[in-house]
C-alpha cells in the first residue's frame, strides 16, 4: 500500500520529533545523574569536613582517639547518612546514623575516596578519608543510601517518557493538520488537472496567492499547458491549412477525370490534356507532401545532417543555374555576387534547398521582366547570403507571419512552405533566416552560416549521418 505525502510527511515529523525528544531524554538524563551524583559527593565531603573538625577539637583538648571518637559521634548528628570512625587496622571506634552491617566496615580501608558499594540494605555512596593528626591516626567514613536519588531519577524518566509521548502526540496531530492544510492546493490542482482534455485545453490551475514552491508549481504547470494548447492550436490550423491546400489539387484532379470519362469517346488531344492536368496537380501534391514530411520530420529531429565541407559561392551558383528555368519563364534576371572561396561545414542537399527556396520564392515574387540578386559576403566568422528581388514587396502587417507554414503574402500562388523549411535549414546549420526589409521594389531576405574555421572536410559520427535512404525520404 503506497502512503499518501500527508502520511509520509506526518511520519517523517513525528519520526524526527522522537529522534530530537529521545535524544534530549538521554542527554537530559545523564547530565542529571552526573550532577546529583555530584552533589552528593559535595553533601559527603562537607560531613566528612565537619567530622574531622571536631577530631581535630577533641584532640585540642588532650583527649583520646577513643574519647574523640565518641564526643564525635554525639556532637556530629546525620540522621540520614552513616559515619564511621575506625582505628587504621579496621578497629571499629564508633558507627552511627543509619545502620551498618559491621562485617562491611573492615573494608571501608581499602576502597576509594568515592565510590559506590552495593551492601544488603542496599547501594551506598561512601566517601572515605585516612586522618593524621597530633600523633593521632584513623580511618573516617562518611556513606548515604543512593535509593532515594535512584528514586528522583526514575520520576524523572517517568515524567520525560510522558512527555515525549504528548509530545509525540501533539506532533502528530500538528504535523497532520499542518500537511493536510499545506498540500490542500495541490490536491484541489490535482483534481483540475483531471479536468483539462484536448477538447477543452482551457481548463487552468487556481495557483496559490503566494509565491511559494506550491505557487511555481502551479504556474508552471499553467505555462505547460499555454504550450501544448499552442501547439494543439497550431496543430489544428496546420491540418486546416494543409487539407485546404491538398483540396485544390484533389478537386481538380477530380473535376478533370469526371468530365474526361463523361464521354465515352474523347480525341487523343483531350486526354491528353486532361492527363496534362492531372500530371501537373500530381506534381504539386508530391511536392506539397514532400515538404510537410519534411517539416514534421524536422519537428522530431528525426532528419540527421551530413556534416561535409562545402564551398557556399559554388553552391549558390549550382543552386542559380536550377532555378534558371522559372526565372526565363518570367523572363526574371537573376545575378550573383559578392565574396568567393567562402567554405562552410553543413549538410549539402539541404543547403541546397534552403538556396533553393529562397530564389523560388525572389522570382516568383519579382516583377515580369525583373531582376533578382543573390549576393555573397563575409562578415568576422560567418557568412551572409542576401537574396533581393524587386517585386512590389510585402505589406508590414505581413512581416510576422512570412515564415508562417502556409502563409501566402501579396499573389503568391505556391503553398506557403518554401520559406519555413528554409528558415529551419538555417536554424539546424546554427544559422539564421530574417526577412532584412521590404518596400516596393526591393525585398531582401538574409540567410546568416557559420563560416567553417579550418577549411576542411568535417567528418561526423556515423550515427548522425544517416542512411541514403533515410535522407532521401527526409528532404525528397
Amino acid at each position: 500500500m503506497t502512503l499518501s505525502i500527508r502520511a509520509r510527511l506526518t511520519i517523517w515529523y513525528c519520526s524526527i520529533v522522537v529522534v530530537v525528544l529521545g535524544t534530549g531524554v538521554a542527554v537530559g538524563f545523564f547530565v542529571q545523574s552526573k550532577l546529583a551524583l555530584q552533589r552528593l559527593d559535595d553533601d559527603l565531603a562537607r560531613s566528612m569536613a565537619t567530622l574531622e573538625g571536631v577530631m581535630r577539637t577533641e584532640f585540642g583538648e588532650g583527649l583520646s582517639l577513643e574519647a574523640s571518637a565518641k564526643e564525635a559521634s554525639i556532637e556530629v548528628v546525620v540522621p540520614d547518612r552513616t559515619m564511621v570512625l575506625t582505628r587504621v587496622d579496621g578497629t571499629v571506634l564508633q558507627l552511627w546514623g543509619l545502620p551498618l552491617e559491621r562485617r562491611a566496615v573492615p573494608a571501608l580501608a581499602t576502597i576509594p575516596l568515592n565510590t559506590t558499594l552495593t551492601l544488603s540494605a542496599g547501594e551506598q555512596r561512601i566517601l572515605t578519608r585516612r586522618v593524621e593528626h597530633t600523633g593521632h591516626s584513623y580511618l573516617a567514613a562518611v556513606m548515604e543510601p543512593l535509593a532515594p536519588l535512584r528514586a528522583q531519577h526514575l520520576e524523572m524518566v517517568r515524567g520525560m517518557v510522558l512527555g515525549v509521548a504528548v509530545g509525540l502526540v501533539v506532533a502528530a496531530v500538528g504535523g497532520w493538520v499542518i500537511g493536510r492544510q499545506t498540500l490542500s492546493p495541490l490536491t484541489r490542482m490535482a483534481d483540475q488537472a483531471r479536468r483539462v482534455n484536448a477538447r477543452d485545453p482551457k481548463e487552468r490551475l487556481s495557483a496559490p496567492p503566494v509565491n511559494d514552491e506550491l505557487g511555481r508549481l502551479a504556474a508552471s504547470f499553467n505555462e505547460l499547458l499555454d504550450r501544448l494548447a499552442a501547439a494543439m492550436n497550431f496543430q489544428r490550423q496546420f491540418m486546416a491549412d494543409a487539407s485546404h491546400e491538398l483540396r485544390t489539387p484533389v478537386s481538380v484532379v477530380r473535376t478533370a477525370t469526371q468530365i474526361t470519362l463523361a464521354k465515352d469517346i474523347r480525341s487523343s488531344d483531350e486526354y491528353r490534356e486532361s492527363l496534362e492536368i492531372i500530371g501537373e496537380q500530381a506534381t504539386r501534391l508530391s511536392r506539397l507532401v514532400d515538404a510537410m514530411f519534411l517539416l514534421s520530420r524536422a519537428e522530431a529531429h528525426g532528419i540527421p545532417l551530413r556534416q561535409e565541407f562545402l564551398n557556399l559561392d559554388d553552391l549558390l551558383a549550382e543552386s542559380v543555374r536550377a532555378v534558371r528555368v522559372l526565372a526565363d519563364q518570367r523572363g526574371v534576371r537573376v545575378e550573383t555576387g559578392g565574396d568567393e572561396e567562402l567554405g562552410i561545414t553543413g549538410d549539402d542537399a539541404l543547403l541546397r534547398q534552403m538556396v533553393g527556396n529562397l530564389l523560388d520564392n525572389a522570382i516568383r515574387h519579382a516583377d515580369a521582366g525583373g531582376r533578382v540578386a543573390a549576393t555573397l559576403e563575409r562578415s568576422g566568422d560567418q557568412v551572409r547570403l542576401r537574396i533581393m528581388n524587386d517585386g512590389p514587396g510585402i505589406d508590414r502587417a505581413d512581416y510576422g507571419r512570412v515564415f508562417d507554414r502556409f502563409a501566402r503574402c501579396g499573389a503568391s500562388n505556391g503553398a506557403g512552405l518554401g520559406l519555413p523549411i528554409a528558415r529551419w535549414i538555417a536554424e539546424a546549420h546554427r544559422g539564421t533566416l530574417t526577412l532584412e526589409s521590404s518596400q516596393p521594389g526591393r525585398t531582401m531576405f538574409v540567410a546568416t552560416l557559420p563560416l567553417d574555421p579550418d577549411g576542411e572536410t568535417a567528418s561526423p559520427p556515423a550515427e548522425s549521418r544517416g542512411t541514403d535512404a533515410e535522407r532521401q525520404a527526409a528532404v525528397g
